[in-house]
């Protein structure tokens, strides 16, 4: 994908709509370096000179078989000291291969990185290696591949599903991974009230928890009692549910935190600075926070200070490539912590880091690009992923009724989608890169209709001004703003938002200036999450803007996401129809029936994962526009030094439903 140049005007334009970018400019130069970690000398121990003595004859014995499977020097060394079992009895006894992508790679190296996490790892580390995830997205986002698990099996009725582990692999301090582990997850985690007071409602389909069978020491069944189709890419591919930290835990090591198996466990809780001994529990549980927790992705932390997190290659990892060498090819990550966003994209921009992703904005792709070209790096740039930069909602549940009848209106969203120049934004924003769309599935979804992508997304401000004056929306006297139906006041909409991820500030700028056009000002605020997340929740938001994510497979309609109403903070269309919904009708507003279908749609696919229900929610959004969309599958920008290699050039997607880099084997980086 490449970037398109723009006009003068787009360029002075874009400058006003962020400033940013010339700060990064400016401080590039002086951007402080990280200081190399160098390793550790180890040197051979001194042992007085043996005195030889005689033997009898050596018996001739048959020369051990010469490995199957190669590994990294830096673990040879460990091999050769007795530090460490053969990487044969580190491998289980089927590893999984990854793919080669581009080319076999070669082991060693110290990848650079920077965040601003002040957990073990996070961001652009996440980026650069796999999850611990029972199975693996693939690369074209449309079903589930072997990863921890070998293998699954799910019958037709989709109420069970049996899982294989891997024989002989092992956690990152070389103790066994089995179904001990599984089960006590279940046992004493989940069904634990105490660490889990409610658990996630894909462990309990039909309303009922989930049952675990134990087969043997590789094999277990989670049986369901409900259909429950969904919970392969939901929750054992992605990590719904697991949410990171549990998708395997390790027992033996856990269980000393645990008051079920340790009396004194509230003691050592007490010791290390917390009231209950399930607080320490969660944080030994949480990898970014226990250095000490036994792990299964590639890469573990080994050492901490308050400027830098070091990782090292777990020996322990489960994966090789197709000569047989054991993954990952790096050997190190370092992960420094900037203090904050402008000094990340300071160092990113001087180079410090070998590669950047997770903070990246195209809004400053040129400085980066500049930055990239002298620091021995290039930009590579992959599709977003998402069916919608940024999409917007009216509120239909707001509490002032003139307000309410006018958003429940398809007219006034119609009108308001057609009134937006989606190819002035993809000039604008995304230097003509992105792609013009009302907001639906991405194209590689199997659910894709481009009828649904073109439902109300041309650019036509004659339409959009008749479908307002049918509604008997009038201009003032000055020509500046329609007037709302009763109270005749000027149509001016407050509201907050929360940016990140897109940019949402400078496209919603353009919208502002759009809407004006057709008589609608909107005023908005960027606030934090915190903030946004109660007055959302309080029905205090007549409007709001998310990125549209949800729309590859892994997670279309798995959530209710943008095309139904949630009772969630990224959407303000209806809080209080998803309240209804979540809580059987108990709380919230009974919906319309339009809207009832909807959530009907979405149960029956989550039971059938039939194409039918999805196909009725599609062309629902197409035919309301519920969300309004603006512009879909834009790039996203990477840096990349030169030397690394492995790095998708093509690109995956940048997109939370594919957890990013994760389809695409970061395991297989390495330098050349």
């Amino acid at each position: 994908m490449d970037l398109k140049k723009h006009s003068r005007r787009d360029f002075v334009r874009l400058t006003a709509l962020t400033t940013a970018g010339v700060a990064l400019s400016a401080c590039a130069p002086d951007a402080p370096a990280v200081d190399p970690v160098e390793d550790p000398i180890i040197e051979d121990p001194i042992v007085d000179e043996p005195v030889a003595e005689p033997v009898d004859e050596p018996i001739d014995e048959p020369a051990p078989e010469p490995s199957k499977y190669q590994e990294s020097p830096m673990l040879a060394e460990r091999v050769a000291r007795g530090e460490l079992p053969p990487v044969d009895e580190r491998l289980p006894l089927e590893p999984r291969v990854c793919p080669v992508l581009d080319t076999i790679g070669t082991h060693g190296g110290t990848l650079s990185v920077g965040d601003l996490t002040m957990g073990l790892s996070g961001g652009d580390v996440h980026m650069a290696m796999d999850r611990p995830n029972w199975l693996r997205i693939s690369q074209d986002t449309t079903h589930a591949v072997p990863h921890i698990l070998k293998d699954w099996d799910m019958p037709d009725d989709f109420r069970e599903v049996t899982c294989y582990m891997r024989e002989g692999m092992k956690w990152s301090d070389g103790e066994p991974l089995t179904t001990e582990d599984i089960r006590f997850w279940f046992e004493d985690m989940l069904l634990n009230t105490e660490l889990t007071p409610v658990a996630h409602l894909a462990f309990r389909p039909g309303g009922e928890m989930m049952e675990l069978d134990i087969i043997d020491d590789y094999t277990f069944r989670l049986r369901f009692a409900a259909p429950h189709p969904s919970f392969i890419m939901v929750n054992m591919a992605h990590l719904y549910g697991f949410w990171g930290n549990h998708t395997f835990v390790p027992a033996h090591y856990l269980r000393q935190f645990h008051i079920d198996y340790n009396d004194e466990a509230n003691d050592l809780a007490t010791e290390a600075g917390f009231d209950f001994w399930y607080q320490l529990f969660g944080r030994e549980t949480n990898r970014a926070q226990s250095i000490d927790r036994p792990k299964l992705e590639s890469h573990i932390p080994v050492r901490d200070t308050p400027q830098m997190s070091f990782l090292e290659r777990n020996p322990y990892y489960h994966a090789v490539d197709a000569e047989g060498n054991q993954l990952p090819y790096i050997d190190r990550i370092n992960m420094d912590r900037a203090a904050d966003l402008s000094v990340l994209d300071a160092k990113i921009v001087g180079g410090t880091y070998d590669f950047a992703g997770f903070q990246l904005r195209i809004l400053y792709y040129s400085t980066y690009a500049e930055g990239a070209a002298a620091s021995n790096a290039h930009m590579v740039l992959w599709e977003s992923g998402k069916g919608s930069e940024v999409l917007y909602n009216v509120n239909m549940n707001w509490e002032d009724d003139e307000w309410r009848e006018v958003f429940q209106d398809d007219r006034f969203r119609h009108a308001l989608s057609l009134a937006i120049d989606r190819k002035d934004i993809n000039d604008v924003i995304y230097f003509g890169n992105a792609t013009e769309t009302q907001y639906t599935v991405i194209p590689v979804s199997r659910h894709y209709n481009p009828e649904y992508a073109e439902a109300f997304a041309e650019f036509d401000l004659e339409r959009a001004n008749e479908l307002l004056d049918e509604m008997g929306l009038e201009w003032n006297a000055a020509g500046t703003h329609r007037l709302w139906p009763e109270s005749k006041q000027p149509m001016i909409i407050s509201w907050n938002m929360f940016e990140s991820e897109t940019p949402k500030g400078p496209i919603t700028e353009l919208v502002a200036e759009y809407w004006k056009v057709i008589g609608i000002e909107i005023q908005w605020k960027s606030v934090t999450r915190t903030l946004l997340t109660q007055t959302v929740l309080a029905n205090e938001e007549p409007m709001s803007l998310w990125h549209g994510d949800l729309s590859a497979d892994p997670l279309f309609l798995r959530d209710t996401g943008h095309f139904i109403p949630r009772d969630g903070d990224n959407s303000a269309w209806a809080v209080l129809w998803g309240r209804w919904h979540n809580t059987d009708g108990e709380m919230g507003e009974e919906p319309p029936q339009e809207i009832k279908d909807l959530y009907q749609w979405f149960e029956e696919y989550n039971l059938t994962d039939s194409p039918e229900p999805a196909a009725n929610v599609l062309k629902s959004q197409a035919d309301h526009v519920w969300s309004i969309g603006t512009v879909g599958n834009a790039p996203h920008p990477l840096f990349v030094r030169n030397n690394l290699r492995n790095v998708s050039e093509t690109g995956g997607y940048w997109t939370w439903d594919t957890l990013w880099s994760f389809p695409e084997f970061p395991e297989q980086w390495f330098f050349a």
